[in-house]
């Protein structure tokens, strides 16, 4: 059999698996323009069509009795090329149901019984609780191969989800189980290469089973005879790029099957669909389109959801679960996951509220709990200072305890100056790091403070903090776990370490431990009512945790519960201040974007008594404000608050700091759509210069700079503009795992509009 035979073959298999008028468009759109492919499937298809079914299964006419030593009971479905039945054998007493399938006679020829053959192989090198295992074998009288499979009385994933109304956590569940069989496919050396929602049935106790290994290829098996291509007997739907493209397959090929069955769970249709368009135009987009994020592709109507769902739905999707899908989803196979288990493990990391590494490459996602919390400085001036200043203050408040404390606290603060003295070119003669004065020091401490336990716990302590803002997580780590060691548990001290360790895991990303960190912190807290001021710092990092994390309305009672302890103590606008801008943020992040803007509005109040400690907080409550009005369509408004917001972080940092390109960008956007074009460029370009000296090239804040120009850009007519900062920001986005497909697709809009502008000027 010739090349051109076997492919004609193998398409004309997969368009008999169609309804009848399908099948000359799907030739047509599958054989992607080789004329000689189509021409020889189409002869094929009008010989079938000229035998009047005489090769294509009639159940109805010709279901046979037995087959083997199985009685045929009822037909359970018929394709192009094969036919299956639900059948009982009796033996000894003990009887046996069975789905068997055979092949449809006449048709397929070598190809299609080396195919029938080698699913055989791989059903009986395969056992597991969630693959239907193969039980019995052989051929019939006229050579025709059939194989009984364990019967499975389920139905597909996705009608089974809907039938009990599974919400978005319970969906993610039962798949880890399909994640499960795939992988231990994959161990075995097995790829699947057709998932889809009616290849995982679900029995009615809830167990996933895994079925048609049809076009199954073995990983360690060279040979090209069973490589599915475009053409192949494949579901074009389910199907990854390399696949739709004819390339070889891996892992990464059911990985990307995969994310489109789970997508369809979540969202309730698949990332791309044409309605109205030819099959070629949905493969395509999905061979060189990143795919829409799940919560923006929401099919309520699918999904069976009431009115009331739809907002939660969305909020669990929107997210840490859309990165995750898009991962799984990535076009490029090299930014997928590596395998089925990579993939399952970091679902598990988010039905445990723990940090994906689909987000490891978002900057802002580890380390934006600096700026919102403003609890450790971060300008570089002054840097020995600023580091330790923490850890002065920690000495301070242990004299502040109490009389008796007083030599310890004293003890403390003469070991903490004198390193800083060292770290002081005029004392010292030269110019020291301030890595290596507290490396120094850090070897004195046994010497220093042996046979004072409390003393060595709070230089530790402080010195921890130190670590923690120099982003040196292991030395800080080291510090945190002996301070720990030296306090008795259950006191406030040992909180105290507790809480700044758990800071410690949250810049690290580690948000299951920050959280267990800070709610056993509260709990020693809250059981002393003059712990009450230390236990709303607490409830306030948590709040600003759980916004992290994407639970709004827990961050919400966290905050709450933080402003009203502040009020309740009278403490300083300087403490009140990033409590209620905490607030705001969470009751931002829920949509309650009036009473979000009610909160701002005391926050900045509160923050502006407290200047200049609380400069940064106050930049980011003006910024996160002005968001609000620009939500709610109120431009003026967001438009003064941005440009209060430049001018906060210019007076006390001056003009080059990279933190003013987003308030600056986000004041042009507006100005531009305002007709304010010549100041709209002007701050679009500066915001574009501090970005780009400031921020790492695949930081996605440097992108959304980037995008936000194009878009003055082309609202001012500056056609070539548009373009080289779309496709700057495109590539920004692409060198981001964290960037949402959203804003790779407007950049890409903007490039196309950029070229229509160009061709209508």
């Amino acid at each position: 059999m010739s090349d051109l035979d076997s492919r004609a073959l193998a398409l004309l298999e997969a368009a008999l698996d169609r309804p009848v008028p399908e099948r000359v468009a799907h030739i047509r759109t599958a054989a992607a323009g080789d004329r000689e492919l189509a021409d020889a499937t189409l002869a094929l298809l009008e010989a079938h069509s000229a035998s009047q079914g005489r090769f294509e299964p009639d159940l109805r006419r010709r279901m046979p009795e037995q087959i083997g030593g199985w009685r045929i009971v009822r037909s359970l479905g018929a394709g192009g090329m094969g036919e299956v039945f639900e059948a009982v054998r009796d033996e000894q007493g003990f009887v046996q149901r069975a789905a068997i399938k055979r092949l449809a006679v006449g048709l397929g020829g070598a190809l299609a019984t080396e195919r029938f053959e080698a699913e055989r192989r791989f059903l009986a090198r395969l056992e597991h609780p969630r693959i239907a295992r193969i039980i019995d074998g052989g051929s019939e009288d006229d050579g025709r191969p059939w194989v009984a499979m364990e019967y499975v009385d389920g139905e597909p994933i996705d009608r089974w989800c809907r039938g009990r109304g599974l919400d978005v956590r319970a969906r993610v569940r039962l798949f880890l189980d399909v994640i499960e069989a795939v992988d231990h496919a994959h161990r075995a050396l097995i790829l699947h290469r057709d998932l889809k929602p009616s290849n995982v049935l679900v029995t009615g106790e809830g167990q996933v089973k895994l079925l048609d290994f049809g076009i199954a290829k073995s990983l360690d098996d060279p040979a090209p005879g069973l490589t599915a291509t475009a053409v192949g007997p494949l579901t074009p739907e389910y199907a990854s790029p390399e696949q739709l493209d004819g390339r070889p397959l891996t892992i990464a090929s059911d990985v990307y099957a995969l994310g489109l069955v789970l997508f369809q769970l979540l969202a309730g249709r698949l990332p791309v669909e044409d309605p109205g368009r030819t099959l070629s135009v949905s493969e395509r987009r999905r061979r060189t389109e990143v795919p829409s994020r799940p919560s923006a592709r929401l099919d309520a109507e699918a999904l069976a959801l009431r009115p009331v769902e739809i907002t939660t739905w969305t909020r669990q999707l929107d997210g840490d679960l859309d990165r995750v899908l898009l991962k799984a989803l990535a076009v490029d196979v090299e930014r997928r996951y590596p395998s089925a288990r990579a993939f399952g493990e970091d679902l598990e990391r988010w039905l445990s509220d723990r940090p994906v590494a689909a987000r490891a490459g978002d900057r802002l996602y580890r380390a934006r709990l600096f700026v919102r919390r403003n609890r450790i400085a971060v300008a570089a001036a002054s840097a020995a200072v600023v580091a330790l200043a923490a850890g002065l203050a920690v000495a301070a408040h242990q004299a502040r305890v109490a009389t008796a404390a007083a030599a310890r606290a004293e003890a403390s603060n003469a070991f903490l100056l004198e390193l800083l003295t060292r770290a002081n070119p005029v004392a010292s003669g030269r110019e020291p790091t301030l890595i290596e004065a507290i490396g120094q020091a850090v070897e004195r401490i046994p010497a220093h403070f042996a046979g004072q336990p409390d003393s060595e716990s709070d230089v530790r302590h402080a010195i921890g903090l130190a670590y923690t803002n120099l982003m040196r997580l292991d030395e800080a780590d080291a510090q945190f776990a002996r301070a720990l060691a030296l306090r008795r548990e259950g006191t406030a001290g040992h909180a105290e370490v507790l809480q700044a360790r758990a800071l410690l895991a949250w810049t690290r990303g580690r948000t299951d431990q920050a959280e267990a960190g800070y709610r056993a912190a509260l709990a020693v807290y809250a059981a002393d009512p003059s712990l009450a001021r230390q236990a709303g710092e607490v409830e306030n990092d948590l709040a600003a945790l759980m916004s992290d994390l994407g639970r709004y309305e827990q961050a919400i009672v966290h905050a709450e519960a933080a402003v009203a302890g502040a009020r309740a103590l009278g403490l300083p606008p300087g403490v009140l201040g990033p409590r209620l801008e905490n607030l705001g943020s969470a009751l931002q992040g829920a949509g309650r974007l009036e009473e979000s803007g009610r909160t701002y509005r005391e926050a900045i109040s509160m923050l502006e008594q407290a200047l200049p400690e609380r400069t940064v907080a106050l930049a980011v409550a003006l910024n996160n404000f002005a968001l609000v009005y620009r939500d709610l369509g109120r431009a003026d408004q967001a438009l003064a608050l941005f440009d209060r917001a430049v001018a906060v972080r210019e007076a006390a940092f001056g003009t080059e700091n990279a933190d003013l390109a987003g308030p600056l960008i986000n004041a042009a956007r507006i100005r531009a759509e305002r007709g304010e074009l010549d100041r709209a460029w002007k701050e679009a370009s500066r915001a574009v210069a501090l970005a780009e000296r400031g921020f790492a090239p695949d930081y996605v804040g440097l992108g959304h700079v980037h995008l936000g120009a194009a878009q003055v850009a082309l609202v001012a007519g500056h056609h070539e503009a548009t373009r080289r900062h779309a496709e700057s920001a495109l590539a920004v986005f692409s060198r981001a795992d964290s960037a949402s497909p959203d804003w790779s697709e407007r950049a890409r809009a903007l490039i196309a509009r950029s070229v229509d502008g160009k061709a209508t000027r």
